[in-house]
């Protein structure tokens, strides 16, 4: 997230935040035939604007005095974000993607910049399926950031194998080339990978108790003559390796379809919503506030009378008026210089605001 400052203002500036873990979450949809799940599911974009009496063209400076509060006050607006496929590598904490018969396959972090370490999209099945009734997995999909690389994009159907939970990893790129400079096979964006021909099929968690031509790829034939009878745990799509151009991979997902055949054949497919405009809303939810001194240098001139009125101390915004309200002492502050805001609203965090003290 960029963080902008600027100097001798007190302004508030709209945020778009991203789902993060603890935050958005993963988010469901739930059909007669399954349930898909989706991490970190959509994001929810915050938008803050300033209120009187703080100046609305930003050129408020206070006065360093003991007596001095000044009044925080934002309004806030709300929509639906964008679904985030998007994968930066790191090592750090781990959540199970639904495919990983160990789990905590997908690092999401601890911190801000590592939320979406990993991004997945599970299909579990109402019904008892095998691999060879799996007759489609498909996804219409577009790298912004990065190419297929590292073992991602990929589908992976977990398979109980014996009592043994398996994953056979379908990738979206060849086997050819390192595997960072692996980029996304011809035609594979809204193709059905089941069937396919091609060496995509990664069985090599399967050795030892089948046989296949090869150790690591083959295709689907060799698989589902030694699979297809294996019951289906569960199947995720997937990106999680963090190889692209910047160190990242950023997908543009469309659409993912889940198609079974049988005597209860279906075809699911899942569509993220599209993102929505901010509308106002009326603020619910409890906001902590955190100061930070940036520097000690003001600049500008004192515009801003001094104001005398009660003070709050424990840490979290009023709600008043359907607006966010703080009023916050300069007795509490360590004298002149330029401050930032911030304010937390569940797992998020962000910068609300600077001010001088001069």
């Amino acid at each position: 997230m960029r963080r902008a400052r600027v100097l001798a203002t007190l302004v508030l500036v709209a945020l778009c935040l991203s789902a993060m873990p603890g935050g958005v979450g993963a988010s469901t949809v739930t059909t007669p035939n399954g349930t898909w799940t989706a991490y970190p599911g959509q994001s929810t974009t915050n938008q803050a604007s300033v209120q009187q009496p703080i100046n609305s063209d930003g050129s408020s400076n206070f006065k360093a005095n003991g007596k001095t509060v000044i009044p925080i006050k934002f309004a806030l607006a709300q929509g639906t974000g964008g679904f985030a496929f998007e994968s930066i590598y790191s090592d750090n904490t781990t959540v199970d993607d639904g495919g990983n018969p160990a789990g905590g396959r997908c690092f999401t972090g601890t911190g801000a910049d590592h939320y979406n370490d990993c991004s997945f999209l599970s299909w579990s099945s109402a019904t008892p399926l095998t691999f060879s009734q799996v007759a489609e997995l498909s996804a219409v999909y577009a790298f912004s950031d990065g190419d297929c690389a590292g073992g991602s994009l990929r589908w992976t159907v977990r398979l109980n194998d014996g009592g043994t939970n398996r994953n056979l990893d379908i990738h979206y790129q060849p086997g050819t080339g390192g595997i960072g400079l692996q980029t996304c096979a011809t035609g594979t964006s809204g193709a059905n990978l089941i069937g396919s021909t091609d060496q995509i099929y990664v069985t090599q968690a399967f050795n030892g108790t089948h046989s296949f031509p090869s150790p690591y790829n083959n295709t689907y034939a060799d698989a589902v003559a030694q699979l297809g009878s294996l019951p289906v745990v569960g199947m995720t799509l997937i990106i999680d390796s963090g190889w692209g151009a910047n160190g990242d991979q950023v997908v543009h997902l469309t659409s993912a379809t889940v198609g079974v055949a049988g005597a209860a054949a279906y075809t699911q497919t899942f569509t993220p919503q599209p993102g929505s405009a901010v509308s106002a809303v009326c603020p619910t939810q409890s906001a902590s506030i955190m100061i930070t001194k940036v520097d000690g240098s003001p600049s500008g001139e004192v515009n801003e009378p001094l104001t005398v009125q009660p003070q709050d101390n424990n840490g979290l915004f009023r709600i008043v008026d359907c607006k966010y309200m703080y009023n916050l002492a300069t007795s509490s502050l360590s004298g002149v210089g330029t401050y930032t805001v911030k304010a937390t609203i569940g797992s998020s965090t962000f910068t609300v605001a600077s001010f001088d003290l001069k």
